[in-house]
């Protein structure tokens, strides 16, 4: 959560013209590449990959109505509630001021808000419709994810998905088994036209997330899925440096791309055709972050169990703090690292204070953020 916190505040000074409401005039190639190569090929495919995770949990004492019932709370409450009508207005208004499509005041602006309200089929966007997603994308995504992977997370809860659960953690067990989940991986960027560089709008990112989704929740049903992970880690760093770093300078230093008329032009041509594969570089990413993890991280006090409680209400309100901070300061005249820092500064612990005053502390408006309710003793109920 934090690294998207981050992701979220270089967002105005990239290169990147669509996908962020607000840009500072002044955009770096260095925030590209650090965004790029550091975050990018790892941050949503954790997300969905954790969610997952959860859902093994969640299904092992719940039913499949129980669980989608869980998920309608924890996402669809706050996307149609909290989302709908306080995170997602001031947003779409400061991106349609700053791209002069408006030119009226806040609240001038909110009928043409809500009237953006449509349901179609082109994108998953469509099937959970509001006005303007911003950032609760990932509320949208991962509900319908929920929704269409539950019949086959329950097989997988049958006898025979258990033997071939059982099958999979004992190949994985071996030297290089773990690397049987990039089978799915490589297909989707096959077969789903936008998987990876189609933005989060594609039925292909849909599928791609899909995809993350179900191996998180395969990896935690057995002990043997995490061990692998742990002891392929630094070979998953030094193949994500490859694919994402290596191969597409060596590509972009070639220059353009010939048609092949002679031998010497085919490994060029194998080469330019492994870009595809170098978006693969988000499963070697995200493995080596859990290797980190499972390592290093195994452990649990205070902080981090306040900071799981928050991680949701925090992701809810962090981008349109952002944006609302960076309103004000983008137009000052000071360079990008400057603006970064103060930008960062004021925003992280403002979410903080409108998590611990308005939200925490009430459970009208705990249930509007997705959070469990508090029990009058004071400790958080199921």
């Amino acid at each position: 959560m934090l690294a998207v916190f981050i992701f979220h505040c270089a967002r105005f000074f990239d290169t990147e013209l669509f996908n962020f409401p607000l840009k500072n005039a002044e955009t770096s190639f260095v925030v590209d590449v650090l965004r790029g190569s550091l975050l990018w090929p790892w941050l949503m495919e954790l997300f969905f990959l954790l969610s997952g995770v959860g859902s093994w949990y969640v299904l092992r004492s719940r039913s499949g109505g129980k669980y989608l019932w869980e998920r309608v709370k924890r996402l669809l409450i706050p996307l149609y509630t909290a989302g709908l009508f306080f995170l997602c207005p001031p947003q779409y208004y400061i991106e349609s001021f700053s791209n002069q499509r408006i030119s009226g005041t806040f609240l001038e602006s909110l009928p043409l808000y809500f009237s953006r309200w449509e349901f179609h089929l082109e994108s998953p966007h469509g099937l959970l419709p509001v006005p303007y997603p911003g950032h609760l994308w990932f509320l949208q995504y991962l509900f319908l994810i929920s929704l269409v992977t539950l019949p086959l997370l329950l097989c997988f809860k049958s006898k025979p998905g258990q033997r071939l659960i059982e099958r999979l953690a004992g190949w994985s067990n071996r030297r290089g088994g773990i690397f049987l989940f990039l089978i799915p991986i490589v297909l989707t960027l096959i077969f789903f036209e936008g998987a990876r560089n189609g933005g989060s709008s594609t039925w292909g990112a849909f599928v791609w997330y899909s995809t993350f989704f179900v191996i998180g929740y395969i990896i935690a049903t057995d002990k043997r899925f995490t061990e692998s992970i742990k002891m392929h880690g630094w070979v998953c760093l030094g193949l994500w440096i490859v694919l994402c770093g290596v191969v597409p300078l060596f590509i972009s230093l070639l220059g353009s791309d010939p048609t092949p008329v002679s031998l010497m032009d085919v490994p060029y041509q194998i080469l330019l055709n492994m870009r595809n594969l170098c978006r693969g570089s988000s499963w070697f990413a995200v493995f080596f972050m859990l290797s980190l993890g499972a390592k290093y991280l195994n452990f649990n006090n205070k902080v981090l169990a306040y900071a799981n409680e928050t991680v949701l209400p925090f992701y809810l309100l962090h981008q349109t703090v952002i944006v609302c901070v960076g309103w004000f300061v983008i137009p000052w005249n000071m360079g990008i690292l400057p603006k970064f820092l103060i930008i960062a500064v004021v925003s992280f612990p403002l979410i903080l204070l409108l998590y611990e005053l308005p939200v925490r502390r009430f459970n009208v408006v705990r249930f509007f953020f997705g959070m469990r309710l508090k029990k009058k003793c004071g400790k958080t109920g199921i």
